[in-house]
C-alpha cells in the first residue's frame, strides 16, 4: 500500500505583492508574500500534509484580510463587529483573530481608529455629551480605556460645555409654554438624555434660558 504524496507544485509567482502557488490537483493558493511558508518544494515535487496546511491556512488570512479591507471601505466597524461578521460569513474563528490583531498592531485599523471616528461622526450630526458617547462605544464592546481615551481625545470639557448650551438652546426652542414651571426640568431631562452630566445639564439648561421666559423660569 501506497501513501498519497499529496499535490504537487506547479507554480509559484509573485503577483502585486502576494505570492500565488499554483497546484498540481488545479488548487491555487494565493498567501501574503510575507506569509510564504519556508521550505516549499522545488517544481514539480509533492507538498508535505503540513506544508499544505501552513499554505491553506496563509491563503485563508489572505482572503480574510481583502475582505476587511472591502468592510472598512464603505465604514468603520468595530473589531467586535468585524470578528462576527468575518465569521458568520464562515472564515476560521483562528484566522479572524490573527488578522484583526495585525490589523491593530500595523494601525491598518483598531478600535482607537474606529472610536474616535464615530466620536467625530456623532458630534458632527448633534451635539451629546460624553456620557452618551462612552455608552455608545461600550455597546459595540470598545474596552472601557479605549472608549475614554477616544472620548477625551474629541471632547475636551470646553467643547462639551458649548455642546451643552447649543442643545440647551435647540430644547428651550420647543417649548412654547412660557409660564410652565416644569420647563426648566424638562430641559435638563433632555439635556441629561443627551449624555451630559446633570451638573452641566443645570448649568447649560439655565444658561440657555430665552429671555422672556428667564422670569417665570427663575
Amino acid at each position: 500500500m501506497t501513501t498519497d504524496p499529496g499535490p504537487r507544485l506547479l507554480a509559484c509567482r509573485l503577483e502585486n505583492g502576494a505570492a500565488v502557488v499554483t497546484l498540481d490537483d488545479g488548487e491555487i493558493l494565493e498567501v501574503a508574500a510575507g506569509a510564504l511558508p519556508q521550505g516549499l518544494p522545488a517544481v514539480g515535487q509533492p507538498l508535505s500534509p503540513d506544508l499544505l496546511e501552513r499554505l491553506r491556512e496563509a491563503a485563508e488570512r489572505k482572503r480574510i484580510a481583502r475582505r476587511v479591507f472591502q468592510l472598512l471601505d464603505r465604514r468603520l466597524y468595530p473589531l467586535a463587529a468585524l470578528r462576527r461578521l468575518l465569521i458568520g460569513e464562515g472564515h476560521a474563528p483562528e484566522a479572524v483573530a490573527a488578522v484583526l490583531d495585525e490589523f491593530a498592531a500595523r494601525e491598518l485599523h483598531s478600535d482607537r481608529r474606529f472610536a474616535e471616528a464615530y466620536c467625530r461622526d456623532t458630534l458632527r450630526r448633534r451635539p451629546v455629551g460624553r456620557r452618551y458617547l462612552l455608552a455608545k462605544l461600550r455597546e459595540q464592546q470598545v474596552a472601557a480605556d479605549v472608549a475614554e481615551a477616544a472620548v477625551a481625545a474629541t471632547l475636551p470639557a470646553e467643547r462639551e460645555e458649548e455642546l451643552a448650551r447649543e442643545a440647551g438652546r435647540r430644547r428651550w426652542a420647543r417649548e412654547r409654554d412660557a409660564g410652565d414651571p416644569a420647563a426648566l426640568a424638562r430641559v435638563m431631562r433632555f439635556l441629561t438624555g443627551r449624555g451630559f452630566a446633570p451638573g452641566l445639564a443645570n448649568r447649560a439648561a439655565r444658561a440657555t434660558i430665552p429671555p422672556q421666559r428667564r422670569k417665570d423660569a427663575e
